[in-house]
């Protein structure tokens, strides 16, 4: 759906950038910019810049950026359109859009959720016949309760090839639409038979309340042990999380991240109504954004075997991005928090979760974990492993605290420890300073955009044609100026005559100017490149002298190039004669 531009443009004008970044990245004042630790990479100091005046956000570690827009598509993980929508929604605004496309859309997801909810019911209420008689042994066996199963709309998927497919389309469902929500696969016959056989099922529900797809466990050994619903137009696995339409509403002031739905459904049912999994992938960013939105603390609380432990590692990195305060719950004694609570009660349980681990305490024990520190080799072995590790942490005393348990643990002393630590730490500042002069020994190579579709055949001229376009987005007088002088055709980039040329048009169109309206509906890469550019220029003195000197190169270089050009059409032509001559 085309959008017209006199909306984007009053949707920037009304969501101003400082302020939406706010709500996700803690920002400062300095100059006339803000700053603060960027979302979308792991940093210990601030590279992440956001202009109120351009209206832009750039990360000088990273390269994101962009304008209000690319950065909801990017913290939230959405669609050009959605983004859109979710700042339309928050503007007051009505998104412009033809009617009956727009109808047809919202009457097909409509009954797609309807589908899902009568799938839920017709599940659910096989689990109570006594078809369903070995589900409901298994959900007892687990301990849960009738309250509970009820509660989580627990159900049973009969093991018949097409019983739900018959009762949906009884209910007047065409089979296309069961196929497109995900309940129905087609066989290499090409028929259609029921996803979900012999399972019992967990509805997966979103904050809204709306299901949006299933989760399948099977009760013998049969492969795959669990299945989901595969993406659908209601439902993205990597942006919703299992539970979190009832864990939103908790008291407890933090979210339990678990592996599996039964984790989940024992955390509650034992009173911890604040946990949630992702599902049947690995977390990913923006499934701890969406986590962010309802908490600051986030405690992980993984199986206890060796693939939890690595999925815990992963998943500490992850939350940390989406800056989160990260503990990790290490339950002895059990495989998972299911088996601990049903040994041991959910009092005990409540007691671990008083003292969870810090996600630095918790790197480090798994580290020596790994290592002899009985024996001088595995203590040396576990140093040079621990040492970058603990150099990497954000901030001086962090470091101190986790050297402090690490020297502990191995039975070395606090100040070798330390020592190696600082000597790692001014290698990676040494590092730095060699990276910077090196790039500043190589002024061209600097031009150059990192990504390589965008490369420039003419640095000297793409250099001045980005001075140039900083210039005329923040001052309608001087593209008045430099239109009259230089057309988009002279560039040497076809990216920058692009938005130059879009520019021009919206001046002539009486559009509003400015980086962000320029930047709506580019592809990634050329919105990444252009905040770059634009975060990097600072406010000229003597713009009109300096958009002379720019125009006056452009031009040059745009000569050179064409009297090239005409030269080897010149010199094909002499060829062209030479040959005929001599035949």
């Amino acid at each position: 759906m085309a959008l017209p531009d006199s909306f984007l443009d009053e949707l920037v004008a009304r969501s101003d950038i400082v302020e939406i970044v706010q709500h996700y990245v803690p920002l400062k004042k300095s100059g006339s910019n803000y700053f603060g630790l960027c979302p979308f990479h792991n940093e210990r100091s601030p590279s992440f810049s956001v202009s109120p005046d351009k209206q832009i956000f750039h990360c000088f570690g990273c390269g994101e950026g962009g304008g209000v827009i690319q950065f909801v598509m990017k913290i939230e993980g959405l669609p050009f359109l959605d983004a859109v929508r979710m700042l339309a929604d928050r503007a007051g605004m009505e998104m412009p859009s033809d009617r009956e496309q727009s109808d047809e859309q919202r009457r097909a997801r409509e009954r797609m959720l309807g589908m899902n909810r009568d799938a839920a019911r017709w599940f659910h209420s096989l689990l109570q016949q006594p078809q369903g008689e070995q589900a409901q042994a298994y959900f007892a066996r687990r301990g849960l309760s009738r309250r509970t199963v009820t509660r989580f709309g627990l159900g049973w998927a009969e093991n018949s090839w097409d019983g739900l497919l018959k009762h949906l389309t009884g209910l007047g469902y065409r089979p296309a639409e069961i196929e497109k929500a995900g309940l129905a696969v087609r066989g290499s016959s090409g028929g259609l038979y029921d996803r979900f056989r012999g399972r019992v099922m967990f509805p997966i529900i979103d904050v809204r309340g709306n299901v949006i797809a299933f989760g399948g466990r099977v009760l013998d050994d049969s492969k795959p042990k669990y299945l989901n619903s595969p993406d659908t137009p209601v439902f993205h696995k990597n942006r919703n999380l299992f539970a979190l339409n009832l864990a939103k509403k908790s008291r407890q002031g933090r979210l339990i991240l678990a592996e599996g739905y039964m984790d989940v459904i024992a955390l509650h049912q034992a009173g911890f109504d604040c946990a949630v999994a992702s599902l049947g992938t690995s977390l990913t960013d923006e499934q701890a954004k969406l986590m962010s939105r309802y908490t600051k603390e986030a405690v992980i609380c993984y199986d206890s075997d060796e693939a939890g432990q690595k999925a815990a590692q992963r998943a500490i990195d992850i939350l940390n991005r989406a800056g989160l305060e990260v503990r990790v719950l290490r339950v002895p004694g059990a495989k998972d928090p299911d088996e601990y609570i049903r040994e041991n009660g959910s009092e005990a349980f409540g007691l671990l979760l008083r003292k969870p681990q810090t996600d630095g305490e918790y790197r480090v024990a798994q580290l020596a974990a790994q290592y002899d520190l009985t024996q001088d080799d595995g203590r040396i072995a576990f140093l040079k492993a621990a040492v970058p590790m603990l150099a990497a942490m954000p901030n001086r005393i962090e470091r101190e605290i986790y050297a402090h348990s690490a020297a502990q643990m191995a039975g070395l002393s606090e100040s070798a420890v330390l020592a190696e630590v600082g000597r790692a730490c001014a290698r990676g500042e040494r590092r730095k300073r060699q990276e910077t002069e090196r790039k500043a020994l190589q002024p061209l190579r600097q031009v150059q955009p990192h990504e390589r579709e965008l490369r420039y055949q003419n640095p000297r001229s793409a250099l001045c044609e980005e001075k140039l376009l900083a210039l005329v987005l923040q001052d309608q007088e001087l593209l008045d100026k430099a239109r009259k002088k230089v057309s988009p055709g002279a560039f040497s980039s076809d990216f920058l005559a692009k938005i130059y040329q879009k520019a021009i048009e919206r001046r002539e169109q009486g559009l509003e100017l400015s980086a962000a309206a320029c930047m709506a509906g580019l592809p990634e890469n050329e919105v990444r490149h252009l905040s770059g550019v634009l975060a990097e220029s600072v406010r000229s003195r003597e713009p009109e002298r300096e958009i002379d000197d720019y125009i006056g190169t452009i031009l040059f270089e745009y000569e050179k190039r064409t009297e090239q050009d005409g030269d080897d059409l010149l010199r094909k032509a002499a060829g062209r004669r030479r040959s005929k001559e001599g035949g």
